[in-house]
């Protein structure tokens, strides 16, 4: 299998539709990116108050850094 990505992006995270799905455009292109390099698990992006105030830059780096740790973490445990 291959990697899959799950979003829970809520008005906790911003009232303005326009930036959660700006938000979830940036995350899903980040993934897709990624994927071909990521454990073939199932990872979820839970929106927290304070991501719409991230650059793109900023976001993109934290989700690697997140995702490539649980990947590393997935392959300790096989």
């Amino acid at each position: 299998g291959q990697a899959r990505l799950g979003l829970a992006i809520s008005r906790k995270v911003s009232p303005r539709a326009v930036v959660r799905n700006r938000l979830k455009r940036l995350i899903r292109e980040a993934f897709r990116q990624r994927r071909a390099r990521l454990a073939a698990l199932d990872f979820v992006v839970v929106g927290r108050p304070g991501m719409a105030s991230l650059s793109a830059d900023e976001l993109r780096a934290a989700l690697y850094k997140h995702w490539e740790e649980l990947s590393r973490r997935s392959c300790a445990r096989s």
